[in-house]
């Protein structure tokens, strides 16, 4: 936001230096990036008047001029044929230096000596617009010999600020002047917008018609007729060109002037051009288009809100207006918009259509509701100045949601404790008022004015619509210590009572994860907590799958990350997908992070849960003369999980069979841990796989942190070596083909005690040795007694008691040779 020095103070008197007022406003919150100085031109550039035009003797394409230059007549060779006698021009002395950096002399130019020369616009660094390309004529009021420094606005200080995205009252310079006024104690001066009407009835030409009030809370109407269409005044042109906006003519200048001096965008309409003079806002049709200001076809959905007459859009809503009803020369009668539109709704579409500007800039970040009227009569009243012309009577004012100013109740007590300085009564309500907030004091009789507020004292304050980042109490208590200075906190010692600190059981166990990954050779990565919704689809999840169920966010950066995550998976993909595309085959990654789950109940923030990632994909280890690489697979992918359990000290966990639909349906378990599920691992399933473009098989797995809180063991343990021999017994089972190897498992566990030392899955077969529909699993057994030597006989009762419990449940026969 470029703030000119001296268009500020005419809205307040401002007792400081454009430096010291730069750094008042930095101290206070309101940062200046700098103070730059707009078309600097020393006092050697002055205004004269032209006495008398000769032909040049020398050459029929010059004239020589004789100018007043307030002390004395000069001769100028000049080659501009825009200029007669009388008018008032631009005249660089002897001495000046050119914006170039060219120094202009007295010469001789084809036989006559020129002490100095005209200037044009452009010469002097100035884009501005003109009836006719050449001098500069100047039309203000001035004698011959001033300074062009006293009469145009040029040589102007302009302060840039650094603004935070909740200061939109600063956009506009009356918001600044406020901010200055309650520093130095002054009072803002408001523009005139008294207006007279004449002419029709506005309710006769147009009508304004809101059929969606959450997308435009207000819209008011002017219709004006009349005017002249023409450049705009000169000072006016180059107050627009110091904050970095080009002047058009009178009628779009008026908008731009009124944008940058009150923060509201308008828009004028041709008012002939649309048909039956009728304003409907809406959303847009699914495919509508428009051609906008800028000559750009644009197609729009129905997320886009749209100006529309009585046919087709002729605006996009707080962005840019259409072409057909732009202001031409060959207008007579103008439309003017000043409204309020929905912030999310113009920063989505500004983006849509890569369309960013000053005004969906100040759209985005909430306009003052309250203000359009005041806005509206401003500006008819500017163009009555500039243009001329006749003022419809009435103004349409179609306002179906009113705001609402809150209050806030401020406790003096609150302000102490927050502060740690008292703040009496009288300059509590002081700053605030001077801030244009409405104050009430508590009505108890208080006759402290001048000390501090009574402890229980409460100020009611009304916060007034063009400062809509005032919430709550604290915002109000910033506000007080901002004009008060915050160099008058006192530097303080935090005090209280020292505690020694030490990281929780879930911050270790993590760290546990951590550590035991990295060991097994994989590298962390860290995603955003925000995804795509589109990649549910890609993963095949079921309508009523709960990964489904996400947050959505507000105002997202982007599609990509429209909702919270509810699962790992998408993000790590993508990483894998990432890698993949930059010619990483071999990869060993995990993710510890954060998912989301809505919460059941209304106005609840969501459940947080810990979850962990990992996916492998290629082959291990690296290729060279030594080691010969083998692909990654599923069983090296669950040989990770039983790593990390047993780095966490759980032994009580087992797998069973999981349904999900992005896995391959013979390649996926879930991990159970003390008879509670606690994630799930398995291949990528290859219609999932091919949606990604992957072009190798990927494995995956996703555990719940908080199923490990209870069961991992953050205490190292012991155990000796053994003393007495271990026995080893192979043993085979014919199972029927639908029981699990893993149940085999446990109920061998489970039927071996504590004499049971390992138990090992050696070997599958299934061929024409084994009965149809059976198979043959192979396990290796190691008993051991931790205080004496087993004998045989001991091994074979508990042989014999796991036979018969196998054969009892699962129908196991014992295999012999």
């Amino acid at each position: 936001m470029k703030v000119p020095y001296n268009w500020l103070r005419e809205y307040v008197d401002i007792p400081y230096s454009p430096e010291e007022l730069a750094q008042r406003l930095t101290m206070a919150g309101i940062e200046v990036g700098s103070v730059q100085i707009f078309a600097p031109l020393d006092e050697n550039f002055v205004a004269g008047r032209i006495e008398e035009l000769l032909p040049h003797p020398g050459a029929k394409n010059l004239q020589v001029v004789k100018v007043n230059a307030g002390n004395g007549i000069l001769n100028i060779v000049c080659g501009a044929w825009n200029i007669k006698k009388g008018d008032m021009v631009a005249l660089a002395l002897p001495g000046a230096v050119m914006p170039g950096g060219k120094e202009i002399q007295t010469a001789e130019i084809k036989g006559v000596i020129s002490k100095g020369m005209l200037c044009s616009a452009g010469e002097l660094g100035l884009d501005i617009v003109q009836e006719e390309e050449g001098i500069l004529i100047i039309n203000e009021e001035c004698s011959p010999g001033t300074r062009l420094t006293d009469i145009l606005f040029i040589n102007e200080p302009v302060l840039e600020l650094d603004l935070t995205p909740n200061r939109a009252d600063c956009l506009g310079l009356l918001g600044v002047a406020r901010e200055v006024a309650a520093q130095t104690g002054g009072k803002i001066k408001l523009p005139v917008v008294e207006v007279e009407e004449k002419g029709r009835d506005i309710r006769e030409l147009t009508s304004v018609e809101i059929l969606d009030p959450e997308l435009c809370p207000r819209y008011t109407a002017r219709v004006m007729e009349g005017f002249k269409i023409a450049p705009s005044p000169l000072n006016m042109q180059l107050r627009l060109l110091s904050v970095g906006i080009r002047a058009i003519y009178n009628l779009v200048d008026v908008t731009n002037y009124l944008m940058w001096e009150t923060g509201f965008p308008m828009h004028a309409f041709d008012y002939d051009k649309l048909e039956k003079g009728r304003i409907i806002v809406r959303c847009a049709y699914p495919g509508e288009e428009i051609v906008t200001l800028d000559g750009v076809n644009r197609t729009l959905d129905p997320e886009v809100l749209v100006i529309a007459d009585d046919r087709v859009p002729v605006g996009l809503a707080g962005i840019m207006g259409g072409e057909y009803t732009e202001i031409t020369s060959t207008t007579t009668r103008l439309l003017l918009e000043a409204a309020c539109f929905n912030t999310v709704n113009i920063r989505k579409t500004a983006r849509k259509m890569n369309l960013p500007s000053e005004a969906s800039q100040r759209y985005e970040k909430g306009v003052d509701p309250e203000a359009a009227i005041f806005v509206q009569n401003r500006a008819v009243r500017l163009i009555q100045e500039t243009a001329g012309g006749e003022i419809c009577r009435g103004i349409i004012d179609n306002y179906p949601r009113p705001y609402s100013l809150p209050r806030i109740n401020l406790r003096a007590k609150k302000v102490k404790e927050v502060l740690g300085y008292n703040v009496n009564e009288e300059e509590i309500t002081g700053i605030l008022g001077r801030l244009g907030l409405e104050v009430e004091a508590d009505p108890q009789p208080s006759e402290m004015t001048g000390r501090e507020a009574p402890a229980g004292a409460v100020f009611k304050v009304e916060v007034p619509s063009f400062r809509r980042d005032l919430y709550e109490e604290i915002d109000l208590i910033e506000e007080i210590a901002r004009i008060k200075g915050f160099e008058k906190i006192p530097l303080t010692l935090p005090e209280g009572v020292l505690t020694s600190g030490r990281p929780s059981r879930e911050r270790r166990i993590l760290d546990k994860f951590r550590e035991a990954l990295v060991g097994c050779g994989l590298q962390e990565i860290i995603t955003f907590s925000f995804m795509n919704p589109r990649l549910f689809d890609e993963l095949d999840l079921p309508p009523a799958d709960f990964r489904r169920n996400a947050v959505k966010l507000q105002n997202p950066l982007s599609e990509e990350q429209g909702v919270l995550r509810t699962t790992l998976i998408p993000n790590i993909l993508q990483v894998m997908q990432y890698n993949f595309n930059h010619q990483v085959d071999n990869q060993l990654v995990f993710e510890i992070g954060k998912v989301f789950i809505p919460a059941e109940k209304d106005h609840k923030l969501p459940l947080e849960k810990v979850m962990l990632s990992l996916a492998l994909s290629g082959k291990m280890p690296p290729n060279d003369w030594q080691n010969h690489p083998r692909p990654l697979d599923y069983f090296y992918l669950k040989g990770i999980l039983e790593a990390l359990l047993g780095s966490l000290g759980i032994k009580k966990y087992g797998w069973t069979a999981a349904q999900l639909p992005f896995l391959h349906p013979t390649r996926r378990a879930a991990l159970v841990v003390n008879e509670r599920e606690a994630g799930f691992l398995g291949a990528l399933h290859p219609a999932v796989q091919e949606k990604f473009q992957f072009k190798q098989d990927v494995y995956l797995a996703e555990l719940s942190a908080e199923a490990f809180i209870n069961s991992a063991s953050l205490i190292p343990s012991f155990k000796p070596l053994p003393r007495y021999p271990s026995v080893l017994r192979d043993v085979a089972f014919i199972v029927p083909e639908e029981v699990s190897a893993g149940d085999i498992l446990q109920s061998i566990k489970e039927c071996g005690g504590g004499l049971l030392e390992d138990i090992r899955l050696f070997d599958v077969y299934k061929g024409s040795q084994i009965p149809q529909g059976y198979l043959s699993l192979a396990f290796a057994l190691t008993f051991r007694h931790s205080e004496r030597t087993l004998k045989d006989e001991e091994i074979d009762e508990i042989q014999g008691a796991m036979e018969k419990f196998l054969h009892e449940k699962y129908g196991a026969v014992l295999r012999k040779l």
